[in-house]
């Protein structure tokens, strides 16, 4: 018996409270809940011998059981788990049947209970089960049962501070409405979290920041577990940027894979090759953290009698990092989901554009180059080269600055940003950034479909509103068909490098932020935008402003108007802190707990029967 275990709602939980250390925790609970290898934390006490665990990561679980009794065992103990630690994730389950010999016994039910797919006629062998898994699952989803819906009693007169429901204890590390002397009421299961979340802080802290470097100084550093200590300027108006990465076309990377990689002779064997890519995804989005933290890390000064900041080229201000001495720096990042290929990050939201930018030249660096095999990037490499034939195969091409070019296998990501201020809901902002990058990944998307030999690239979008997905989603849809483009979002990789360079630079000619000239801002923001979001034809301001200053107005060269007012909405929040050139994108980065191509899973199920 082949059974499939979805968790729903899971953003929805992970971001239902407004602090860096709920989400952390609940984060980190939704990895413990799928976790078949962990004896302490996860749930490797509830799968039975003879089990053949195929995936156990990002709130999905898919494992190979020997019969439909031990299944349904399973099944009844893993949804119970569930809702004594998480009563606010929804399993979904999904039961496929597969040889002559797993046909539903007497007695059995007709489906697996409430929120299970039906178990309809058994399928051929492991194989077709995992293929219409994916079905199963889906028709599970739509015949959800009352049952699954949380019933609290709410005959309490405290109210839980972060989730509103029945408060059952109190949280004595924090205060209550910044009164000291009155501690957090909270639920049973967020305080739960909390306690998830430190130590998973605690141990990812200790690997992501051992040894790293700074600029000058050599102080302690911390990950923040506070917004506020996100490189907040008190008394500024200060806003953080939630930044979500995600991998493009990951079903069909796995299905080609399964397929190549798998030998016929040897049931399941395709999908235990799968897994194993996974892992190695798994850990490029890892070492995708790991290496985002060590380059910020990189560009912090901490000078003798001065405030711990980062400074960088651009229109705004140097960031000062948070520091009580004797205690640790601060360093303006955080984060807080690493599972499967997905990574979510929240910074001070002058640092989002460089930090994607990074991101990206570490995801395209050249895999011979780098040569290191404990390298995610090289191990993810390799085991898609092997199986694509050789480096020579199906990869993709990145075309460096001076005109040269390599091969990897690295896939492309999408990348979606949103600006919100200090205090705004952290859900607000997941929500908007997973709305960009699926835009995002939609114009990725278009464009191959527009040129089938287009190169495969990344792809980013952004926003600086928060007044809602929908209405965010509307204006930049309005923005980009109008007769005249009011925007150049979403754009490809190369055009992200480009805008920044071209728009943003502060050396290059007709920047808006060029040699730190922020003189014309209140002529662009006041004359030269309104020109450009009507339509109107600038060419009459432009020829204005030149006979006002006496020379040519200096924009940068071939702007367009839609550009422009992306550069100027995001003219204010961005500082260049030189990422790149304090760490190297290609350098070796062999260490991280998923360091070396994720954990190896077990021998495949050769002996199942089919």
């Amino acid at each position: 018996m082949v059974v499939g275990v979805d968790l729903r709602g899971i953003q929805a939980y992970v971001y239902s409270g407004r602090r860096i250390l709920d989400a952390v925790g609940r984060a980190a609970l939704v990895a413990e809940l799928t976790d078949t290898s962990d004896a302490e934390h996860g749930i490797a006490d509830l799968v039975p011998p003879g089990c053949v665990v195929l995936r156990d990561a990002g709130g999905a679980l898919t494992a190979v059981f020997p019969d439909a009794a031990a299944a349904r065992r399973f099944t009844a103990r893993y949804t119970r788990r569930l809702r004594d630690r998480a009563g606010d994730l929804t399993p979904v389950v999904a039961h496929v049947p597969y040889g002559a010999a797993e046909a539903a016994g007497p007695g059995a039910p007709a489906d697996g209970g409430p929120g299970t797919a039906a178990a309809p006629a058994p399928v051929a062998g492991v194989d077709a089960a995992l293929a219409v898994l994916p079905q199963r699952l889906r028709e599970a989803r739509r015949h959800m049962s009352a049952l699954h819906t949380p019933a609290h009693g709410y005959g309490i007169t405290a109210v839980c501070s972060v989730s509103g429901g029945p408060a059952e204890t109190v949280d004595s590390s924090r205060a209550q409405d910044d009164h000291p002397d009155v501690h957090e009421r909270v639920t049973a299961d967020v305080a739960r979290a909390r306690g998830i979340g430190r130590r998973w802080h605690r141990a990812h802290s200790a690997d992501w920041l051992a040894g790293a470097a700074t600029a000058t100084g050599a102080p302690a550093l911390a990950l923040p577990m506070e917004v506020d200590r996100l490189g907040r300027d008190h008394g500024e108006v200060s806003r953080i940027a939630v930044v979500h990465i995600d991998v493009n076309g990951l079903g069909i990377i796995l299905g080609s894979y399964r397929e190549r990689a798998g030998d016929p002779r040897v049931p399941g064997s395709g999908a235990m090759a799968q897994r194993l890519l996974s892992g190695r995804i798994a850990g490029l989005t890892e070492g995708l953290a790991r290496v985002l933290v060590r380059a910020v890390a990189a560009t912090v000064r901490a000078e003798p009698g001065r405030a711990p900041v980062i400074p960088g080229a651009g229109a705004a201000r140097p960031v000062t990092l948070h520091h009580v001495p004797p205690g640790p720096v601060r360093i303006p990042v955080r984060p807080i989901v690493v599972a499967g290929d997905d990574l979510t990050v929240l910074c001070d939201a002058r640092l989002a554009l460089s930090l994607a930018r990074y991101a990206l030249d570490w995801l395209d660096a050249d895999p011979e180059r780098i040569g290191d095999p404990r390298d995610p990037r090289v191990a993810l490499h390799r085991a898609l080269a092997g199986a694509h034939g050789g480096p020579a195969g199906a990869g993709r091409t990145v075309r460096r600055p001076d005109g040269g070019g390599h091969t990897t296998f690295v896939p492309t990501v999408g990348v979606g940003i949103a600006v919100q201020p200090v205090g705004a809901p952290l859900s607000l902002g997941y929500d908007l950034c997973e709305a960009m990058c699926r835009r995002a990944k939609e114009h990725r998307v278009a464009l191959a479909e527009a040129d089938p030999g287009a190169p495969d690239e990344h792809a980013v979008a952004w926003t600086t509103r928060f007044d809602g997905v929908d209405r965010v989603l509307r204006r930049l849809d309005g923005a980009r068909l109008a007769p005249v483009p009011r925007t150049g979002l979403p754009l490809t990789g190369t055009g992200f490098a480009r805008f920044l360079d071209r728009y943003l630079s502060a050396s290059a000619p007709g920047s808006l932020l060029a040699e730190g000239d922020a003189r014309r801002r209140s002529w662009l923001v006041s004359s030269l935008v309104p020109l450009l979001e009507s339509g109107a034809d600038p060419g009459p301001e432009l020829a204005r402003r030149a006979r006002v200053t006496g020379g040519p107005v200096g924009l940068p060269r071939e702007w367009t108007p839609g550009a422009l007012l992306d550069a100027v909405e995001v003219m204010d929040l961005y500082l260049d802190p030189g990422l790149a050139a304090a760490l190297e994108p290609h350098r070796p980065r062999p260490r991280g707990r998923a360091g070396s191509g994720g954990p190896h899973p077990p021998a495949p199920p050769g002996g199942a029967r089919t």
